[in-house]
């Protein structure tokens, strides 16, 4: 199902791009029910922290899928690959971006995330 014919490095970069296209749909979402109901924003925090896990576990199936061996690998790499584009664009596009403890949670999360879709992606081939 996840089986890539492409390189991992391909599929790395196709596992990435459909992480943050799910990404911005959840976050579009959760963005109009928090506008159009009585939803709150104290929930914030918990739906990035499940986002993120739920994204770089399917990002790393995706590149592990296209990867002979070493799914773990591939898997954190790809983790680590989605919350440091992340970094990079808050560095560009916000004037006071910071590295914070909500970033090295959302890193762990990402690299825990990718490593389990790593190994589950090498194993489903």
């Amino acid at each position: 199902m996840f089986k890539s014919k492409n390189s991992p490095v391909i599929a790395l970069f196709k596992g990435i791009l459909i992480s943050y296209i799910l990404t911005m749909a959840v976050f579009l979402i959760f963005a109009l029910l928090i506008t159009y109901t009585d939803l709150s924003e104290k929930h914030i925090s918990t739906v990035i922290k499940v986002t993120t896990a739920l994204v770089c576990i399917l990002s790393g199936l995706i590149t592990a899928g296209s990867a002979d061996k070493g799914g773990l690998i591939w898997g954190i790499i790809s983790g680590i690959s989605y919350v440091a584009i992340m970094c990079i664009v808050g560095f560009i596009l916000i004037p006071d971006y910071s590295l914070s403890p909500k970033i090295i949670i959302s890193l762990m999360l990402a690299v825990a995330g990718g490593g389990l879709g790593g190994i589950i992606g090498i194993n489903i081939k």
